[in-house]
């Protein structure tokens, strides 16, 4: 047996009790950065009236975010392992940073195409190397609760950083609102260099001759990460297309809709709440069962459109699930993952799920147009409960090798 350098993040010192503040601290940056993320989707007319182009162009400022990270998270994780990853997180949100506030002085539509391509690039490492950095701060036990405290800013930047942020705008600018998420974001990333604990590169025992791809972990990796990208594809395959199931499936009038969206997105805040309980208390069986539960409420929106009671219960249920589902996925990969391989998985989901996202955006247009809103639950409960099934292969698995 040889060491290699290969870091492994542990924390310094080691904490017997839950980092509250330091979590919340990664929290912040998720929320923040999640929110900047879709905040074009949100200024859509504005953008498109003072850049003077088609609103559909503006909505790819999107789209093109997924391309962006799908092409560069894996080679920057990986061109950054041997880096303090507080450093790396720190630097990420700077970036990101620079990009947003460029992005609020954009004098043409195609400067304000390449701030955002930047801002998704930091994005990507900031991802992938936050979820490693929570989990080296927190024991075994503590896995679960603590990165569903983290992923948790995601659903909060949904449900209120973006309504905020386009209220913000609607005061103001559009631009105003890309300045101050780019003045938050420096400020969060002066805040981790100086308040969070330094990341340690250890050398991890292991032997030399042995190539990467026989890792032991591999298996239970790639069953999550199939998972990982069905979940992704699921999820916008319907997601995208809600308004049109609600409207011309259920027949909700316009003035519901908002108020089903915003069950919809409690729903979603509920179960990140109990996801990292459920992740520690119950560490093989919890993915897999959300997923079903997540199968169950596609099946309840297809079969039974017309059904008030059942839509408005479907919706709250897939809200929960889609709140707890990240984290869930996420602490298992953690769990899973060997400390070598930790980096590139973290990586690995988020490229996977946006993959997801890209194919089940489009998918979602052709299936609805071919068939009405109600056959993308059908499809989005199929793939699903697929995920399901994967997510329990990949935690047997990961407890074999354990």
């Amino acid at each position: 047996m040889t060491t290699s350098t290969t870091p492994v993040t542990v924390p310094s010192p080691v904490r017997a009790r839950l980092p509250l503040g330091a979590l919340l601290l990664l929290s912040l940056g998720v929320f923040v950065t999640v929110t900047a993320e879709s905040l074009p989707a949100g200024l859509m007319p504005e953008m498109a009236a003072e850049l003077g182009v088609d609103p559909l162009r503006i909505g790819m400022l999107v789209s093109v975010w997924a391309i962006v990270v799908i092409a560069t998270s894996l080679p920057l994780t990986r061109a950054t392992r041997r880096i303090d990853r507080r450093i790396v997180v720190a630097a990420s949100l700077a970036v990101f940073a620079v990009a947003n506030v460029a992005t609020a002085f954009a004098p043409s539509y195609e400067f304000a195409f390449g701030t955002r391509v930047i801002a998704a690039i930091a994005h990507g490492v900031f991802w992938a190397i936050v979820i490693v950095y929570a989990s080296s701060l927190l024991t075994g036990s503590q896995l679960g609760r603590g990165l569903a405290l983290v992923t948790g800013g995601g659903t909060a930047a949904t449900v209120l950083g973006l309504p905020a942020a386009t209220a913000l705008a609607q005061l103001t600018n559009w631009r105003v609102s890309f300045a101050v998420m780019g003045v938050g974001m420096m400020l969060l990333a002066a805040i981790v260099l100086r308040r969070l604990p330094r990341s340690i590169v250890v050398p991890v025992a292991r032997d030399a001759r042995e190539p990467l791809r026989h890792d032991r972990s591999i298996p239970a990796l790639l069953a999550f990460g199939l998972s990982g990208l069905l979940i992704g594809l699921a999820q916008f395959l319907s997601f995208v297309y809600i308004r049109p199931y609600l409207a011309e499936s259920a027949g909700v009038p316009d003035a519901w809709a908002s108020v089903l969206l915003f069950v919809f997105g409690a729903a979603g805040m509920a179960g990140v709440a109990v996801a990292g309980a459920l992740a520690d208390r119950f560490p093989r069986s919890a993915l897999p069962a959300t997923l079903v539960l997540f199968a169950l409420a596609f099946a309840a929106l297809a079969v039974f459109p017309g059904q008030p009671a059942i839509v408005i219960a479907g919706l709250a249920v897939w809200g929960a699930a889609t709140g707890a589902v990240f984290p869930l996925i996420q602490t298992a990969l953690m769990r899973g993952a060997s400390d070598r391989l930790r980096d590139l998985a973290s990586a690995a989901i988020i490229v996977l799920f946006n993959v997801g996202i890209a194919v089940g955006s489009w998918a979602g247009g052709q299936l609805s147009a071919a068939f009405g809103p109600s056959a993308n639950p059908a499809v989005s409960g199929a793939a699903v409960l697929l995920a399901a099934v994967l997510a329990a292969v990949g935690a047997v698995l990961s407890s074999r090798r354990a």
